[in-house]
C-alpha cells in the first residue's frame, strides 16, 4: 500500500476519523507498525487545523499493542486555537480500546533567531548496501517498506563520537516523487520515524537481540525546516541510556545539503523474556 493510501483516513463525523488496514501476510505485521498508527493519529489531528497553521511537535504514547487486520479509529479534541498556536489530542481506538494516545501542537510561519547543530559525517547513501530483512522482519513484513529506500551505516564506515554510548545511521527517501503537499511529507516523516530508531539500541548487543522483547512506548517529534521525503534525509541516531528493561533513544534527521528538519526521542521496551533472566540466572550444572 502506498503511503498516500496509508495516510489517507475516512472521515466518519466531525473530529472522527478511520484509518485504513495494511493486509498483514507475516507474524511481525499482526502487530500494527507503530509509525503507522502515528502517521495516521497526525493525519486526523492535521484535519481539523487551518492550513496556515503547520504542525511542529508531537508526543504520543504507545498504550497498547494495535491489530494489524483492523481499522484505527481516531478521535480529535480540540483542545485550543489560538493566533499562533492550537494544539490537538488524539486518542486511535481499536476494539473500544486506547491503543494511541497523542498531543500535536502547531503553529503560524513566524520569524525569530536560528541556528542548529552541524550535519554530522556520514558517507554518502549511493555508497552505501540496501536495507534487507531477515532479522527485524520477515520477507512478507518487509514488504510493507519497500516503497522506502533505507540505507543502514554499516559499522566499518560508522565515525563513532566520544562518549555517546550507542549509535546509528540511517538515510532513507520514499523511491517515487511524492505530491507536493508539505503536510503529506510530514506526516510520512512521522511514518518513518518509528521504523529503525529503537535499533540504534541494539547495536552493541548483537547476541542479545534474538532474546528481546522490543516495543515502542512513547514518541516524540519536533519539525524544523521545510523538506521532502522522496529526497535522502540522514537519520543520525543514539542510545544515551538502556537500563530496566526500557531503553531511550535520539535522533537528528537532516536533509543531504546539512539542513535540521526534525529531532526525534523515543522510549522503547527492551527486556528480556522472564524465562531468558531466569535461565541466566540459573546456576550452570557442573
Amino acid at each position: 500500500m502506498a503511503i498516500e493510501e496509508i495516510l489517507d483516513l475516512e472521515q466518519l463525523e466531525v473530529n472522527i476519523y478511520r484509518g485504513k488496514v495494511f493486509s498483514p501476510e507475516s507474524g511481525f505485521l499482526q502487530r500494527t507498525f507503530g509509525g503507522h498508527v502515528a502517521g495516521q493519529a497526525l493525519v486526523s489531528a492535521v484535519r481539523t487545523v487551518d492550513p496556515q497553521f503547520l504542525v511542529h511537535s508531537l508526543h504520543g504514547y504507545f498504550l497498547l499493542a494495535g491489530d494489524a487486520r483492523t481499522p484505527t479509529v481516531f478521535f480529535v479534541e480540540r483542545l485550543r486555537d489560538g493566533g499562533s498556536f492550537c494544539t490537538r489530542r488524539v486518542s486511535a481506538i481499536q476494539h473500544g480500546e486506547v491503543i494511541f494516545s497523542m498531543s500535536a501542537s502547531f503553529q503560524t510561519d513566524q520569524s525569530g533567531i536560528e541556528h542548529q547543530d552541524a550535519i554530522p559525517p556520514a558517507p554518502p547513501p549511493d555508497d552505501l548496501p540496501g536495507f534487507r530483512s531477515g532479522k527485524a522482519f520477515d520477507d512478507a513484513g518487509f514488504a510493507q517498506f519497500a516503497e522506502w529506500d533505507v540505507r543502514i551505516v554499516t559499522p566499518d564506515r560508522l565515525q563513532r563520537r566520544p562518549g555517546v554510548a550507542s549509535q546509528q545511521q540511517v538515510w532513507f527517501r520514499h523511491r517515487d516523487p511524492l505530491p507536493d503537499d508539505p503536510v503529506l511529507h510530514i506526516c510520512a516523516l512521522a511514518y518513518m520515524s518509528d521504523l529503525t530508531l529503537l535499533g540504534s539500541a541494539q547495536v552493541n548487543h548483537v547476541a542479545e537481540r534474538p532474546h528481546l522483547q522490543v516495543a515502542s512506548l512513547d514518541h516524540a517529534m519536533w519539525f524544523m525546516r521545510p523538506f521532502r521525503a522522496d529526497e535522502w534525509l540522514l537519520y543520525d541516531q543514539s542510545s544515551p541510556s538502556a537500563c530496566g528493561g526500557r531503553a531511550l533513544t535520539q535522533g537528528k534527521i537532516y536533509t543531504q545539503y546539512g539542513e535540521m528538519v526534525a529531532a526525534v526521542m523515543q522510549e522503547g521496551l527492551t527486556r528480556y523474556p522472564r524465562n531468558f533472566a531466569a535461565a541466566q540466572q540459573a546456576p550452570a550444572h557442573q
